[in-house]
């Protein structure tokens, strides 16, 4: 597809026939937001900028009908920074004459000569010229205000009104209705839609001017209804998208049910159609991406306009409902058997929002060189790694240097020339992967640095996961960014999948959240018993009361816990996983809470005996402590709770 520069956007930009809703022109135009209806798109990763086509093709210098004795030269500053000569609207891109400062927006320098609106179009009885300079003794007739340089004025009675009032008149004819005019109302009738007839969108029965988009304009002699915003930018009545359909297609402003034949879903009103073959589109659905990455998925997908029979039934990807193969959906190019709704496919939170038909598909890196049978050499290490299957059960402060948990009897690489140690397992972490987290790519970061994940909420060490979403940098640690879906855990009898931030259940009630997901389920050599703990879902079948070895405190036995199961003992999940688990002993850390910056270093709790927290003033029982330095010495923290406390008691001093 052939991109072009434009000298407002540091990317090359895309045509699009796609009409996008409630998004801004990235040039700042008059227009800015709204829906833009086809123009041009950025496709680098990340940006998604979108353009009205008249501001992408915008022609470095014009001579305007408003302004002939000189040229005009395209400008562009950042937001609203100038104001239109014409219509004293506040613009981004327009023109500007060098020699005498008149400037005009993208809107104004459109308007063709002759100046002069006809009497048939429903502002006045009467034709209005545009005027510049004569003074007036009427009031807009819309907005009420003063009279400025730029007006539309009657010259047989004293009708005035602004450049900019023009599209707010009460009564208008419109594009999508041209038999008569649309009516500007406060309350819409009770036999009306409550819908706008084009966008679906709901009215707001207000006069607030910042509702203005979404108050009603209505015809009462054939009940039609549309809001301000479809008013004032109307969609186009005819659309030619090659990617779309082979062939023109028109709008039919009605209220009608209809199955999209891009995406397979039933629509209730305005569709666009093919004369010629019955073909019917939402119009969301005009346009759709033809080659995506998708975050439920490692491969590329690609649209299709029928599926076939194929299997039966295809089920989507991602909402994991029934795919009917007669209309179009996505497909993956690797996996035939995967396949995603349109609509779903091209959710904002599961597309990238990059199309990649014509470009070639990235060679995935990967996260070592194999040396020989038992030797690597992985990319976040200068040595080389050895392999060892041999079940041997390390010190419990030896942790893997990927997930920062005991490396346990688990195969794994260790370094012979210095401490380094990785899971097997995290030795082939992919470099760069999907997750259902966010719609951006991961990257697989090494350099060691606290951080907190953004799914189980837990501070961390060790390597992470990292992407680029719109409040800044996503984190997550490689256990949950290691998840994909379905997700199988033993504590459920059915798959888990990712709903908000959670793993959910699509046949019952049950969910769980990323932090009780991903418990370990064996954790060896506690300092409360020398045998393993295993991780116990709750006993339903118990009469009894349980304690915890840790804090003994009761311990409900219907809840998740640790046992030993040559033992007996049982200890809260909380005493054996604590805040600080995820940290790797002896490394310098520095974190902010509650606006209080906290250096410490994490230490290990092991030993017979315990020392004080200051946060709760009792004997830390949790493996993993902070330990910070004070004048005269160290103080110990056990919990994020009491790293809170001892915040506040230090900005009291």
């Amino acid at each position: 597809m052939e991109e072009i520069e434009i000298p407002f956007h540091e990317h090359l930009v895309r045509p699009t026939t796609r009409f996008l809703f409630g998004r801004s022109c990235g040039a700042y135009c008059t227009n800015h937001f709204g829906t833009v209806y086809g123009g041009y798109r950025c496709n680098e990763p990340g940006c998604d900028k979108v353009f009205h086509k008249e501001c992408a093709e915008a022609l470095p210098e014009i001579i305007n009908s408003f302004h002939p004795e000189h040229p005009l030269e395209l400008i562009h500053k950042v937001w609203y920074s100038n104001a239109c000569s014409l219509c004293q609207q506040k613009f981004g891109i327009g023109y500007r004459c060098s020699i005498c400062y008149f400037q005009i927006d993208m809107k104004c320098a459109r308007i063709p000569p002759p100046l002069v609106i006809s009497e048939n179009s429903c502002l006045h009885e009467h034709p209005l010229k545009l005027s510049h300079g004569e003074p007036s003794d009427s009031n807009c007739a819309v907005c009420g205000s003063t009279i400025g340089d730029y007006y539309y004025r009657c010259h047989q009675c004293k009708f005035a009104i602004h450049l900019r009032c023009v599209d707010d008149a009460p009564e208008a004819y419109h594009t999508s209705h041209p038999e008569h005019p649309l009516k500007s109302i406060s309350y819409l009738p009770d036999y009306a839609d409550i819908k706008c007839l084009l966008c679906g969108d709901e009215f707001e029965e207000s006069d607030a001017w910042y509702m203005k988009n979404k108050k009603p304009h209505h015809c009462d002699v054939c009940n039609f209804s549309i809001c301000g915003g479809c008013k004032r930018k109307p969609p186009p009545v005819c659309v030619v998208s090659s990617t779309t359909h082979e062939h023109q297609l028109h709008l039919v402003p009605r209220r009608m049910d209809f199955t999209c034949n891009a995406c397979g879903t039933l629509g209730d009103r305005s569709p666009y159609f093919c004369l010629q073959c019955n073909f019917m589109i939402h119009r969301e659905c005009i346009d759709l991406p033809r080659v995506i990455n998708i975050n439920r998925h490692d491969h590329r997908i690609s649209y299709s306009r029928r599926l076939g029979h194929g299997e039966s039934p295809w089920k989507c990807g991602v909402c994991r409902k029934k795919v009917d193969g007669f209309y179009g959906a996505y497909v993956s190019s690797k996996v035939p058997s995967f396949v995603v709704h349109s609509r779903c496919a091209t959710r904002r939170d599961v597309w990238d929002m990059v199309e990649l038909e014509g470009m070639p598909e990235e060679e995935e890196i990967p996260p070592f060189e194999v040396v020989d049978d038992t030797t690597i050499r992985h990319f976040s290490h200068d040595h080389n790694l050895h392999l060892n299957k041999d079940g041997e059960i390390l010190h419990e402060n030896i942790v893997c240097e990927a997930c920062v948990f005991q490396i346990g009897s688990e195969s794994f690489y260790s370094c012979g020339e210095c401490n380094f140690i990785l899971h097997e397992k995290c030795a082939n972490l992919p470099r760069k992967k999907r997750h259902v987290g966010n719609n951006q790519p991961f990257t697989l970061e090494t350099v060691s640095c606290l951080q907190k994940c953004y799914l189980c909420d837990k501070r961390f060490s060790g390597f992470r996961y990292e992407s680029n979403w719109s409040f800044g940098t996503l984190t997550l640690d490689v256990r949950c960014g290691s998840i994909s879906e379905p997700f199988v855990h033993e504590s459920h009898p059915h798959p888990l999948y990712y709903v908000s931030n959670k793993l959910s259940c699509d046949e019952c009630v049950f969910s769980l959240e990323f932090k009780e997901a991903l418990l370990p389920k064996k954790v060896t050599r506690n300092r409360y018993d020398d045998h393993p703990l295993f991780l116990s879902y709750g006993e339903s079948n118990v009469n009894g009361e349980y304690w915890c070895e840790a804090c003994e405190a009761k311990l409900d036995p219907k809840e998740w816990f640790y046992t030993c199961n040559d033992c007996g003992i049982t200890l809260h999940v909380p005493c054996v996983v604590g805040d600080f688990s995820y940290i790797k002993h002896g490394i310098e850390v520095t974190y902010e809470e509650e606006g209080c910056f906290v250096e410490a270093c994490s230490a290990s709790n092991t030993s017979i005996c315990r020392p004080f927290c200051v946060g709760c003033a009792s004997r830390c029982m949790l493996p993993s402590i902070l330990k910070i330095s004070m004048s005269g010495g160290f103080v110990y923290l056990c919990s994020i709770k009491c790293s809170i406390k001892h915040c506040s008691r230090f900005e009291e001093m």
